[in-house]
């Protein structure tokens, strides 16, 4: 099956007509013949009925017509995104982030371009952080978000821009025995009953190794696996578990406690970007996130 016989059959449909349809499209009417019937032998039953004064639909080909339609639909829609992914315009922005939440972390910055800039066009992909550093490389995305230990590492071919400064936090259900602390210590952890830790292939390096140190603390049958931090939240919403993560002030929700843990160091949110000059739309992105990592939200 492929989009020739599609369009050769949705055009047969509308014109009720072989010889009109191979004038719309541009070919002879014995081609439109042979793409049809190599469409109904691979699917094995008859689209159309012919006969030498008429052409009608079987039922069959009613049932069809409609799934023809769509195929051809998304391959168009298909073919117009890859068009404008080559040629980038100078209001997109294409941004990589390492999991929903950084994706959430930048949903209040979006908003506030998409009011300022006529025709912004963000563009959000996920993947892997070695897999996004490859793509920034390439091109492919323009800023990266990060997370990272303040001490990091050194730079490369593409620097690291700070933004924030976020201590570490214990985040557990207001009803846990940790959220009556206004501080805690790495000792205090073990009265919250179970932490939830995220997978590393799925969580920013800088949050796992926090949960690591934290970990340290406790008994092994006192840590579960979270698939990733998102999880390890709902897990602590629902007060099956406490997790532990930087403490963003935009994230914070008020169902949950953000309690500081002292004995671990803070983690620094921020942006990665090729070298070089950048477009004043990066800019402006890499400035409202800033100021926007640092609102916490309206209670």
């Amino acid at each position: 099956m492929n989009t020739v016989q599609l369009k050769c059959f949705v055009e047969v449909a509308t014109q009720l007509s072989f010889s009109r349809a191979a004038e719309a499209l541009h070919v002879s009417q014995p081609t439109v013949s042979h793409q049809i019937k190599a469409l109904e032998d691979e699917l094995g039953c008859a689209l159309l009925a012919r006969s030498t004064r008429s052409v009608r639909l079987t039922d069959d080909g009613f049932a069809f017509l409609e799934y023809a339609g769509d195929i051809l639909e998304l391959s168009e829609r298909a073919k117009r995104r890859l068009a404008q992914r080559h040629r980038p315009s100078s209001r997109q922005l294409r941004v990589g982030v390492h999991d929903g939440l950084e994706a959430q972390m930048m949903a209040s910055t979006l908003r506030r371009l998409s009011e300022e800039v006529e025709g912004f066009d963000p563009v959000v992909r996920m993947a892997p952080m070695s897999a996004l550093r490859s793509m920034l490389e390439s091109g492919s995305v323009d800023v990266l978000l990060e997370s990272r230990d303040p001490a990091g590492e050194p730079d490369g071919a593409s620097v690291f821009r700070r933004l924030a400064e976020c201590p570490a936090v214990c985040v557990c259900a207001r009803e846990s025995p940790l959220a009556a602390h206004e501080a805690l210590a790495l000792g205090d952890l073990a009265e919250g009953g179970r932490m939830a830790v995220g997978d590393p292939h799925h969580c920013a390096a800088a949050i796992v190794d926090l949960q690591r140190a934290a970990a340290a603390h406790l008994g092994a049958d006192a840590v579960m696996m979270a698939y990733n931090i998102e999880i390890a939240l709902a897990l602590a919403s629902a007060g099956v578990a406490f997790t532990v993560q930087a403490g963003v002030p935009a994230m914070q929700v008020p169902m949950l406690r953000y309690v500081p843990v002292e004995g671990l160091p803070g983690v620094t949110i921020g942006v990665r970007v090729r070298r070089g000059r950048r477009p004043a739309l990066l800019d402006r992105f890499i400035a409202v996130l800033g100021e926007e990592l640092m609102r916490r939200p309206a209670r």
